[in-house]
């Protein structure tokens, strides 16, 4: 019998604090009082109307951890039922050692673990690779563990008007934690995967990591270039997510759900033009959530399986679409 693997389960976790846009902006209306800041500009350029921000202290490890209590509170399952714990996020704790570590102190775990970082495509190769590994025989259940914590990077200061332009969809972004049990099974839901890569468009969205006075390493703040990503969009050939659709004897009309990388809502309905991908099939949670970087995917299957607008059967795509610019496709029988 050929082993396959399914995502059994997923779960989110928000913070309580809600915060719109427009504090936002007055926030950094107030940190820049030499210059004369428009409003209301962040949501005519990227359509996002609110953000969640975790609480003070909270890390990226923290996040992830609520999420993976959340998911074992609902299939019943602990830290002992699993053989490898997979960190899968842009965010991280430290740069050393590996956060997924972090996670399964705080969860109990004492199986594996390791982190994959590949920005908003993390979560995505993290199906990939475990659905690889448990097709080896490898594994038989893994925990991919999602914490983005990226408002604890954003400053308030710019330099001009041209700044807070490059700053806006950085300004959207949430914290957000997430988590995904896929284990193996005899009916594979991870039908298959395809990925590909336009990497000479990697600075278009830059997170630096700098040196500072003292000599300390940084992480400095998320630069987004509008223009130069929108460009890299219309250059990129995406072919190896159609190729994966027909390679396995469908089109876009068997899709029942596109769960999609969501940065604002019109680079995501860009995106999905590009592709031929219909609104209808398409769940935008951007505008109310905040960009929530790697965890995006799963918050969507989470809010599409709750509103059951994502039924047991149904044919799914996982699209994603991460800085650097990689992106890729994961087909799933839910």
């Amino acid at each position: 019998m050929t082993l396959g693997s399914r995502i059994a389960a997923v779960a989110v976790h928000l913070p309580e604090r809600r915060m719109s846009v427009a504090d936002v902006e007055e926030e950094l209306a107030a940190g820049n009082p030499g210059l004369d800041l428009p409003r209301g500009l962040i949501e005519r350029f990227t359509g996002v109307r609110h953000r969640y921000v975790a609480p003070a202290g909270w890390e990226a490890s923290d996040l992830a951890v609520a999420a993976a209590c959340r998911l074992f509170e609902r299939t019943g399952h602990g830290a002992g039922d699993l053989d490898l714990i997979v960190f899968a996020a842009a965010s991280g704790d430290v740069l050393e050692p590996a956060t997924a570590h972090i996670v399964a102190d705080r969860l109990g775990a004492t199986c594996p673990v390791f982190d994959l970082k590949n920005a908003c495509n993390s979560v995505l190769n993290a199906i990939e690779v475990g659905d690889a590994l448990i097709r080896a025989g490898s594994y038989r259940r893994i925990l991919v563990a999602c914490g983005e914590a990226p408002t604890r990077l954003l400053g308030t200061a710019v330099a001009n008007l041209q700044d807070y332009v490059d700053s806006c969809a950085a300004l959207t972004m949430s914290d957000v934690g997430a988590a995904l049990l896929i284990e193996a099974s005899a009916e594979p839901g991870v039908i298959a995967h395809r990925m590909g890569a336009n990497s000479r468009a990697w600075r278009a969205s830059v997170t630096p990591m700098t040196t500072n006075a003292d000599g300390r390493l940084e992480i400095g703040r998320l630069r987004v270039k509008p223009m130069k990503a929108l460009r890299a969009l219309a250059e990129t050939d995406f072919g190896p997510i159609p190729e994966l659709l027909a390679d396995n004897g469908l089109s876009v009309d068997d899709l029942d759900l596109v769960c999609i990388s969501q940065i604002s809502v019109p680079y995501t309905r860009e995106f999905c033009h590009t592709l031929g991908i219909p609104d209808e099939k398409v769940l935008i949670m951007v505008d109310e959530y905040g960009c929530a970087n790697a965890a995006a995917i799963p918050q969507q299957l989470a809010a599409a399986a709750a509103s059951g607008r994502l039924r047991g059967g149904d044919l799914v795509c996982l699209v994603g679409l991460g800085s650097g610019l990689s992106f890729g496709a994961v087909l799933v029988r839910w």
